[in-house]
């Protein structure tokens, strides 16, 4: 009996490391076929698509850099990512720490109801928001990239901070103020420290989020080609010679390095954001 049943989870594992690698092979195979396509010449990616380069074209990421302008809207991402990602970090910490700990009335149904805004469609809003912009004079302005990035995240973040608050013991907070630290003190020296993994959480999911969006940042950038970015330069990307696919897919890689990187640095406390108060509710 111990024999049938151990051979059966042999072959539950084998079926299960089958299907891991299957899904790893799907998963890896796009990232090396874009990879392998940045290093060949145009006339190359024709004649042998799927094959391996033969000589490696690392001019083509020097090209799209330079030629197409690459260079330019990777700055401007760079930018609007990283202040989104700020501004609602901040806004979001201090709203979560508000409702979890000073005891406001009708806290839950507060961030109930900021929740709802996610159920929403981005581009529901698109034209009402287009007419916002301009009645603010920040069509073509930075302004009207951040504010918004900002806005479509702050509700989930809001959750995510409420959450991993609520569960740090409410008597460090009563420690602190017996101690006779104020407010901003208590909120800075000894609740922030705690709640990393949920800040990495959400640095994780707005860059994710802000640095590959391309809808509106089309439609906003048009008024203003100097502050498009890195996903509407691609979809727009071109040479002299028309679309050389060596630089096109050397640019792609260049906008997966920023989120390899941030997923690398804060994997840890991302996980662990997940694992423990981030998700409970």
């Amino acid at each position: 009996m111990n024999s049938r049943v151990f051979d059966f989870n042999k072959k539950i594992k084998a079926v299960a490391y089958a299907v891991l690698i299957l899904y790893t092979i799907i998963v890896a195979y796009p990232l090396l076929f874009v990879l392998l396509t940045s290093l060949k010449t145009n006339q190359e990616f024709f004649v042998n698509i799927f094959g391996l380069p033969e000589h490696m074209e690392w001019v083509n990421y020097v090209n799209a850099w330079n030629v197409g302008k690459l260079g330019k809207y990777f700055g401007n991402s760079m930018f609007v990512a990283i202040a989104s990602v700020s501004l609602t970090c901040v806004v979001s910490m201090l709203g979560g720490y508000a409702l979890a700990k000073l005891r406001i009335p009708k806290a839950q149904l507060i961030i109930d109801a900021f929740m709802t805004f996610n159920f929403i469609p981005s581009i529901a809003i698109y034209i009402s928001l287009f007419t916002m912009m301009g009645r603010m004079n920040l069509t073509g302005s930075y302004f009207s990239l951040i504010l918004p990035y900002t806005a479509w995240q702050i509700p989930f973040a809001m959750y995510i901070m409420k959450q991993y608050f609520e569960t740090i013991p409410q008597e460090l907070v009563e420690s602190a103020r017996v101690d006779g630290c104020a407010e901003v003190q208590t909120f800075l020296y000894v609740m922030l420290p705690l709640v990393t993994p949920a800040i990495a959480t959400i640095i994780v999911f707005t860059f994710i989020q802000n640095w590959g969006e391309m809808m509106w940042a089309n439609i906003v950038t048009a008024a203003n080609v100097a502050i498009r970015t890195l996903p509407v330069g691609l979809l727009n990307f071109k040479t002299e010679m028309g679309v050389q696919w060596g630089q096109y897919t050397a640019g792609i890689c260049l906008v997966t390095i920023p989120l390899m990187i941030v997923f690398a640095y804060f994997q840890k406390y991302f996980v662990a954001g997940l694992t423990n108060g981030a998700v409970k509710g």
